[in-house]
């Protein structure tokens, strides 16, 4: 391993038996048993599907994570992104030590620091400050090192009332931030941080961002991080992971990633989709683009076309919402602004975006429904994909998504 790589992942696989706390049966140890003194490879490192919640099992066993290869430099920043059940977090626990690898070596210099779930690595009949202790324990700190930060970690974290009280008494958004300020001021050499900051308010994610820019940049540490907030990975981090059904899609820079990400699952093109109904379900039956395209110029409007279904004659609203390549919704709007409304007898609405309105960019299309007492019927997030070009090549180097009309005196 390089000098400057403080982190390397060769060949990381890890499988689980489904249904099964534990890695298998007394029959199937037996058998690896057997392979291994014969000198064979495991009999069941043959086996497994790939893991992809959204499919039935074929085998009881599934790889969590397969084959996963990369290093990281010393003061890097890296975003890992994917969706639910993709392997960001069982990469992260065998980064950190938590559970062991099936197969593959991780290498790494100095210590780790992790922040995996609310309340990991706490003592709940501790208190906030008996924590802060054994936490630097841990990491291999002296009592007194420990004591010349406690203010600062204190201080940090905004529990200053509650840091002599049990842990147990915190709330989740407490808890997280006394273990950020544990995990970031107790100088790990690697940082490591999943999904758990979404659990804080804004000010919180705010200052624990600014806190991970800092030790990256002032005091050269490294700090992978785990986020479904791309406005946040794209903040922080200029390199980013891509993981998909436990394997790594893409490593690139961020920008390139996240739009891969977002594209994952929209068809570029497509402008009309149909839904299948049974006689029980409301909601939407058709979604088209009434232009018959998915590209438009900045000067064109935009004509969406929703047919929907109702079981209830009430009065019904319907939503639409855009959201740019960073997940960022910027524009939302829905028919009761215009005191518009549908029922099981009016079941078709066509909604125009005017020209001259979004900027150059690709946007996801989300719709909804709910009752006109506010009860949901059905959403259905990113739809349809388009592309807004500007042909005059006047407004592609402009902030923002949006241009409004502005009054000049």
């Amino acid at each position: 391993m390089g000098n400057d790589i403080i982190l390397k992942a060769t060949n990381i696989s890890k499988q689980y038996r489904l249904g099964l706390v534990g890695r298998g049966t007394i029959s199937h140890d037996l058998n690896r048993w057997w392979s291994k003194i014969r000198g064979k490879e495991d009999p069941y490192l043959k086996v497994g599907d790939i893991n992809d919640r959204a499919t039935k099992s074929g085998s009881d066993y599934v790889w969590a994570l397969r084959d996963i290869n990369f290093e990281i430099k010393r003061g890097e920043v890296i975003g890992i992104i994917g969706k639910n059940g993709a392997g960001k977090s069982t990469l992260l626990k065998i980064l950190s030590k938590v559970t062991g690898p099936t197969t593959g070596e991780i290498k790494t210099k100095g210590r780790i620091a992790s922040l995996l779930e609310v309340g990991t690595g706490f003592h709940p009949e501790m208190t906030g400050r008996e924590n802060i202790y054994l936490n630097g324990a841990i990491l291999g700190m002296t009592k007194v090192e420990i004591t010349s930060k406690i203010d600062d970690i204190i201080d940090f974290s905004g529990c200053q009332r509650y840091i002599d009280t049990p842990v147990k008494r915190y709330s989740s958004g407490m808890t997280v931030r006394l273990a950020f300020a544990v995990a970031a001021f107790l100088e790990p050499e690697i940082l490591v941080v999943d999904e758990v900051l979404a659990v804080g308010d804004a000010e919180f994610q705010k200052k624990a961002i600014g806190k991970m820019q800092d030790i990256s940049k002032g005091e050269g540490r490294t700090v992978l991080f785990v986020s479904h907030n791309m406005a946040s990975i794209r903040e922080l981090c200029p390199k980013t992971i891509f993981m998909e059904n436990g394997s790594i899609h893409t490593i690139d820079k961020t920008d390139i990633v996240i739009k891969k990400y977002l594209n994952q699952n929209i068809d570029n093109g497509e402008t009309t989709i149909n839904y299948s109904f049974d006689k029980k379900r409301e909601g939407f039956k058709r979604v088209e683009l009434v232009n018959k395209t998915s590209s438009y110029d900045f000067k064109e409007s935009i004509k969406l076309k929703l047919e929907l279904k109702f079981l209830r004659p009430n009065n019904h609203i319907v939503s639409i919402y855009f959201r740019n390549n960073l997940g960022q919704v910027v524009f939302f709007s829905e028919s009761s602004d215009k005191n518009v409304f549908l029922n099981q007898k009016k079941t078709q609405i066509e909604i125009t975006i005017p020209s001259g309105i979004l900027l150059s960019d690709n946007y996801y299309i989300s719709i909804g429904c709910k009752t006109f007492e506010g009860q949901i019927i059905e959403i259905i997030k990113d739809v349809l994909k388009i592309t807004i070009e500007d042909t005059f090549n006047k407004r592609k180097n402009r902030p923002g998504n949006i241009m409004l009309d502005t009054k000049w005196d």
